[in-house]
């Protein structure tokens, strides 16, 4: 099913298994399951993160108000008088998120990067917004919500993420796309666009590095990344399914296992 009609946080509250649900869950299903229930309090990269996104994909520069807040650069949080004055502020922007003067600019610098990026911009002012997912594989339910669909142009999927300064080269990505297991979100958003009827071909990452001088990179998984993508998604969600099976009473990391002496370990003991 597809819905474009869905909030962010009602997405997140629906119980079907997000792509951050089986990244983890390749690791340990009862982690997994453990963090699926206890919502864990954002990092402040993770709302950097979300900043950046919400500033690129909004319509106009001016809509960041809508969804955020600057905290008045007079307010001294480490003083009680500051303390108070910050929940004041707190109280009277409502739902908005209160970011700093220095956040706002870079997410708007990030923004324009984006834009001023040829190819970018192609694809940010052909794409649609906010599409939901939701199917069933292997009878697990699942959801996928990209961050720029451009089936009806491109046949694209486009996710965007932020970077540290000089870490949007495709070789440094690669390693960070395979370490934080993020194939499993392409491949989850592959494969329920797929079973939608909007089958991609392409699957581009908009890279936006997150200070001065505010570099861009498009890179693209090949057939091949795409391919392997889509399989190991679908491993971890027959995992999880058996877990669910076997009435979650997996032993975690399982059987005893033998602690055996590491190569290190005996060339330390050998230089002694």
């Amino acid at each position: 099913m597809l819905n474009n009609n869905i909030s962010l946080e009602d997405y997140h509250a629906l119980p079907s298994m997000s792509a951050h649900n089986l990244m983890d869950a390749e690791d340990n299903c009862a982690i997994s399951a453990h963090n699926k229930a206890n919502h864990m309090k954002e990092t402040a990269a993770m709302i950097n993160g979300t900043l950046i996104h919400t500033a690129i994909e909004m319509e106009r520069a001016t809509d960041l108000e809508k969804h955020y807040a600057c905290i008045p650069p007079d307010i001294n949080k480490r003083t009680n008088v500051g303390k108070q004055q910050m929940l004041d502020f707190e109280e009277a922007i409502g739902d908005k998120i209160p970011i700093t003067d220095k956040q706002w600019s870079m997410a708007l610098a990030c923004r324009q990067a984006a834009y001023n990026h040829p190819q970018a911009r192609e694809y940010l002012e052909a794409a649609q917004f906010e599409l939901s997912g939701f199917i069933t594989i292997r009878g697990v339910e699942v959801k996928a919500r990209p961050d720029l669909d451009n089936y009806e142009s491109h046949r694209t999927l486009v996710d965007i993420k932020s970077r540290q300064l000089g870490a949007a080269s495709v070789e440094k990505w690669l390693r960070d796309w395979w370490n934080y297991k993020t194939y499993i979100q392409a491949g989850l958003q592959l494969l329920v666009w797929e079973e939608m009827g909007r089958p991609c071909e392409h699957y581009y990452y908009l890279l936006v590095e997150a200070a001065e001088p505010y570099q861009v990179h498009m890179v693209y998984m090949n057939a091949e990344l795409i391919s392997l993508a889509k399989q190991k998604t679908i491993d971890v969600i027959i995992k999880w399914e058996k877990w669910l099976s076997n009435g979650k009473r997996d032993l975690g990391y399982g059987e005893p296992q033998a602690m055996e002496a590491l190569p290190w370990m005996r060339n330390q003991h050998q230089t002694l």
